[in-house]
């Protein structure tokens, strides 16, 4: 073996080692559990929710789907919405889904071009959907209204929805998705709002999370279901960049609702004092990678899972950190059974689908 063979593999066995190592967050176990793929391979997938006895995948421009959560095997039924002639990305197409009694609505994001609801509701299980955005539309018209990232259901009144856009605006549903009104937002301005999050504690305080036009991380808060709010601002240093930051997940401690979790962009941050003030408890070690989703478990709320460039758990309360490699690459979406002990997420690679992880 040649001087030249031998450097390249000392230096393919010192860049794997640097990889895999355990840096100050928590080790990297691929021990704990198996991973078992369940299909839509080809589908990027930026959401998993359960309702009922069911896991729904919102597969973007490819449409909703939708598992048995207790099968054993792998088939997704398709329940409509796909439009391959949008674009593929995490924020195009199908972002969300949500229940109330007798009814599915799914958020919708289309380019400006295409005249789409943001919107739709089915009450047959998918056979067919209609636009469930009348007071969006009435306000803006086409194609602004398409622009509906996230959906977010009261847990104590089911009527209540609150809908996040990706042009700054977010809206209020009363009546179950029949007709909305605006609570913040300015018509015109540029803002994502990736993360939306009612407390289970209290149903009419609201959080909402995202991302300026000029790539700043913003946070605001009502107390009376959207009628007044606050801003509140993150510290500079927060993430890798002095500004250039997002929230695209915010978990509330349902034992302590002062106590809140948003995984941002290279980093999961914590305040305990309702975001008077933070604490970065996950570091950018592993690159600057978005933490898009996390879970915290409802009975335990110091054990939470998070996504990003590993699977991330922590169970006292973020004080240190267990990476579990993924099957591929990034990780996306994120549900988790605490009961079963079963977790489903989507991950890269690209569109590499889902996959199931007994914990």
């Amino acid at each position: 073996m040649n001087k030249k063979n031998i450097r390249l593999i000392i230096l393919v066995l010192f860049t794997l080692t640097i990889f895999t190592s355990c840096k100050k967050d928590g080790p990297v176990d691929p021990s704990l559990g198996v991973w078992r793929s369940l299909g839509l391979e080809g589908k990027l997938v930026p959401n998993l929710v359960f309702i009922e006895n069911y896991l729904y995948a919102t597969a973007g421009r490819d449409g909703l789907y939708r598992i048995n959560r207790s099968t054993t095997n792998a088939h997704w039924e398709y329940i409509g919405l796909a439009d391959t002639s949008i674009e593929r990305s995490l924020e195009s197409g199908v972002t969300d889904v949500v229940s109330m009694p007798g009814n599915l609505l799914a958020s919708y994001v289309a380019g400006y071009q295409y005249k789409k609801h943001g919107v739709y509701r089915t009450s047959d299980n998918g056979s067919s959907w209609l636009p469930s955005d009348s007071g969006m539309i009435t306000t803006l018209g086409y194609p602004t209204a398409s622009q509906v990232l996230r959906l977010e259901v009261s847990q104590t009144d089911p009527s209540i929805i609150i809908a996040g856009t990706s042009v700054s605006l977010v809206y209020k549903s009363s009546d179950g998705g029949v007709s909305w009104q605006k609570i913040t937002g300015t018509i015109g301005a540029s803002a994502f709002n990736y993360a939306i999050r009612l407390n289970p504690l209290k149903p009419y305080e609201i959080w909402i999370g995202g991302e300026t036009g000029r790539f700043a991380p913003f946070l605001h808060h009502s107390t009376d279901i959207g009628a007044t709010w606050n801003s509140l601002r993150f510290p500079p240093n927060i993430g890798p960049y002095t500004y250039d930051n997002a929230v695209y997940d915010i978990a509330v401690d349902q034992r302590n609702d002062s106590v809140l979790y948003f995984g941002m962009v290279g980093a999961i941050v914590k305040t305990k004092d309702k975001a008077q003030t933070f604490q970065r408890v996950l570091g950018w070690e592993d690159g600057i990678y978005r933490n898009w989703r996390l879970a915290i478990n409802p009975n335990n709320p110091d054990e939470i899972f998070a996504t990003g460039f590993y699977l991330y758990r922590t169970t006292d309360g973020g004080q240190t950190w267990l990476k579990i490699k993924p099957p591929y690459f990034e990780i996306y979406a994120l549900a988790v059974d605490w009961q079963k002990r079963l977790l489903f997420v989507s991950v890269s690679s690209p569109e590499n689908g889902i996959y199931k992880y007994q914990f």
